[in-house]
């Protein structure tokens, strides 16, 4: 089953696409193929590619969500990363569930950051998207 048969709510469709989320899909929660996947882009997709993942992170920073994770802010970040880094279907199953989203991100490959590390090797600087 694809990642496509998860609707998300509308206000993240619009700012977390299906393009985004098949990058995500292709990589399999590993790190190096991702860096694969982003090798590939042109600078433009990375920078897109890293905007995106912020985009659906930053939805899961605030409540219902910090009800259920430890407490500290790069914690929190951590977590979020750790979800959108596991999927659509993982993270449509947190939105629809809140209590279901991972106290800490410890011991876990998160794939965030890896956009900012390609752009520089390719091109040189960062996306610039913090």
């Amino acid at each position: 089953m694809g990642n496509f048969n998860f609707i998300l709510p509308l206000e993240i469709s619009d700012i977390v696409s299906d393009w985004f989320w098949e990058i995500i899909r292709n990589a399999n929660q590993k790190a190096d193929k991702l860096r694969e996947i982003l090798r590939e882009m042109d600078q433009e997709s990375i920078i897109k590619f890293q905007e995106q993942f912020l985009e659906a992170a930053a939805v899961l920073q605030d409540e219902p969500f910090l009800n259920y994770m430890e407490e500290s802010e790069d914690g929190i970040e951590d977590v979020s990363y750790l979800v959108v880094s596991r999927g659509k279907k993982y993270y449509a199953e947190i939105l629809n569930d809140p209590k279901k989203i991972p106290f800490t991100a410890e011991n876990c490959e998160i794939l965030y950051g890896l956009a900012d590390e390609i752009c520089i090797e390719k091109f040189g600087e960062s996306t610039k998207v913090y």
